[in-house]
């Protein structure tokens, strides 16, 4: 229970530094350009699968995976899954601040909802130089609330965080 605690007060603190907002506001109104070996659309399901070497930029977004999965309902982007070894996403916060990084063995970005899963193997740095590891990181962006959560079947694979002295947090977070 102890543990619990410290992992909500960091947390906490971490939501509320400076450089948890992920995207630039005018991302999502810039076109998806994705490039890859193979792809296969099924206009039924909504899926478009790409696979071999797939990079996938939007705005300041890019995100580079062995496999991305795009959910499309009504024609309109909803949901992307990129599994890779690992999946790798990038985004600008600001165009004043440093990129966010994450990478996990699976990325899904939930567009509609605003929110970011990183599962298996997930790392998070953020524009402020904070980071985060686990097995799995949810990020709301929308409410800027990330909960981390640690392997419960394997031994020592509990949440590391990182958050650099203030000092340094403004020296990054202004560059």
């Amino acid at each position: 229970m102890k543990h619990l605690k410290i992992v909500t007060l960091l947390l906490s603190a971490y939501c509320l530094s400076p450089g948890t907002v992920m995207a630039l506001a005018t991302d999502k109104q810039q076109p998806i350009h994705i490039q890859s070996d193979s792809a296969i659309r099924n206009e039924k399901s909504g899926l478009t699968t790409y696979q071999g070497n797939v990079q996938m930029d939007q705005g300041s977004l890019r995100i580079n995976a062995n496999k991305v999965v795009i959910h499309s309902i009504d024609s309109e982007v909803s949901k992307i899954v990129a599994t890779g070894s690992p999946a790798k996403y990038k985004q600008r916060p600001a165009t004043t601040k440093p990129e966010v990084i994450a990478t996990a063995s699976t990325i899904e970005y939930l567009l509609i909802d605003e929110k970011l899963l990183l599962i298996k193997n997930a790392n998070l740095i953020q524009s402020d130089g904070t980071t985060m590891s686990g097995d799995r990181i949810n990020y709301d962006m929308k409410d800027a609330v990330v909960k981390a959560v640690g392997a419960t079947n394997r031994e020592n694979q509990r949440i590391h965080m990182v958050i650099p002295p203030k000092s340094e947090r403004q020296n990054t977070a202004g560059e």
